[in-house]
């Protein structure tokens, strides 16, 4: 309270704080006091967090780096399980750096630990140089250590979206759908390869066998996978038809290491729309003569994936010709050789029918054809060897002459080139 001259209380008057009573007389120069106090006090704290940001920058960057080197001595000397916590600390420290990556990857392979190794190989950027080489060392622990094919496929599809050029992320799947029997996508991806110049010589192996060839090693190589997924329907159809198709079950020998094998009638009912086991079924009903198995069996197939499969169509072609229905049969026998030009055959059925038609000229061109397919089916048939042997001249000058008959310009053109290299 604010007394008076005689020490009596003035009635209606507070004492009040001196700050308020400051701010009163003079608020002009108070507020711009406090601004300028606040922005000092702004900049000091703007100062001590940049000091603070720098160091740890140059702790973080110092510390990296000397993880960095650690790791690379304890690679040196294959110190996996050191290395292994070295670079997990690593990784920490720079997750979006290729290197911690690569040394965990490197690390974890040392130690056999396949699944981590695909893993850490897999956080490598995409944007970084080696991503793609760090991809087909994971696609290729995907199909060898981790026995994930499936997986694999897919990692080389990856690499091939980063550079279509990768011989190998060609070459293996295309090796994995020609041993799974998934015909038409082993043909679409041969002709990728062909487009690009990455095929190799085994894809023309492929490419000529795309609708009859039952490679020796498709029991092995199915039998191998089913350990990984044992419900699979395409290894299982796989696996058999090699069996089926060798005859090695009627081999007294031989036939016990076959017993868990079914018989085919067995597998057919288990599987009947199958398109693999369908069209084995109909080849021998065609070769037996029995037209109405045949009927029956066109019918068994979706018709989105029987209407894209040759051996179909030479089967409806085979049942026209028998009703004497010769124009629907040729129809039926030239949808099957723009599906496949190089099946022996689709030629000789075709030569035949046109022979029997008075169209002797037409028929002459599709039997040399049949002359030329018949004698390659015939090489590859005898290999004993990888069909590496087969990138000769003799092999690769018959595949030209085919592949002009057939109008095939852009294997034609692969053949000419691969021919000028040797």
């Amino acid at each position: 309270m604010i007394q008076d001259h005689g020490g009596h209380t003035l009635p209606g008057t507070a004492q009040e704080p001196l700050y308020r009573r400051l701010w009163q007389r003079s608020p002009g120069r108070t507020r711009s006091g406090m601004r300028r106090r606040g922005w000092l006090v702004g900049l000091a704290l703007i100062g001590c967090v940049s000091l603070v940001c720098g160091l740890f920058y140059r702790w973080h960057t110092t510390s990296a780096a000397a993880l960095g080197r650690q790791c690379r001595i304890l690679s040196a000397h294959g110190k996996w399980p050191e290395l292994a916590i070295a670079s997990a600390q690593w990784a920490r420290a720079e997750p979006q750096a290729a290197d911690p990556w690569l040394s965990r990857a490197e690390a974890a392979e040392g130690l056999e630990d396949w699944a981590h190794v695909v893993q850490y190989l897999d956080r490598v950027p995409r944007s970084d140089s080696r991503a793609t080489a760090a991809l087909i060392r994971k696609a290729t622990v995907e199909f060898e250590n981790l026995n994930r094919p499936r997986d694999g496929v897919k990692t080389c599809d990856e690499v091939l979206e980063l550079d279509p050029r990768v011989l190998m992320a060609h070459k293996q799947p295309i090796f994995f759908y020609a041993m799974t029997l998934q015909r038409a996508e082993m043909v679409r991806r041969v002709r990728r390869a062909i487009q690009l110049r990455r095929e190799s010589p085994e894809s023309y192996v492929y490419l000529v066998g795309a609708h009859w060839l039952y490679s020796a090693s498709l029991y092995r190589h199915n039998t191998h996978w089913l350990e990984s997924d044992p419900q699979s329907e395409i290894f299982q159809v796989a696996q058999a038809l090699q069996v089926y198709v060798s005859e090695a079950k009627s081999e007294p020998q031989r036939a016990p290491e076959f017993e868990h094998i079914p018989p085919e009638e067995q597998l057919l009912q288990k599987y009947p729309h199958n398109l693999e086991l369908v069209a084995y079924f109909l080849n021998r009903s065609i070769s037996e003569g029995d037209l109405d198995r045949v009927h029956d069996l066109l019918e068994a197939v979706p018709f989105h994936l029987a209407d894209a499969d040759p051996r179909f169509w030479r089967a409806r072609a085979w049942c026209d010709d028998a009703n004497g229905d010769f124009a629907a049969a040729e129809k039926s026998l030239r949808r099957a050789f723009a599906l496949d030009p190089y099946w022996w055959q689709i030629h000789f059925q075709l030569h035949d029918l046109l022979r029997r038609l008075g169209r002797t000229e037409e028929s002459a061109r599709f039997f040399e054809m049949y002359r030329i397919a018949k004698a390659l089916a015939a090489e590859i048939k005898a290999l004993t060897q990888s069909a590496e042997t087969l990138n000769n001249q003799k092999f690769l000058q018959s595949l030209l002459k085919l592949a002009e008959f057939a109008e095939d310009d852009d294997l034609a053109s692969a053949l000419r080139d691969r021919l000028s290299t040797l």
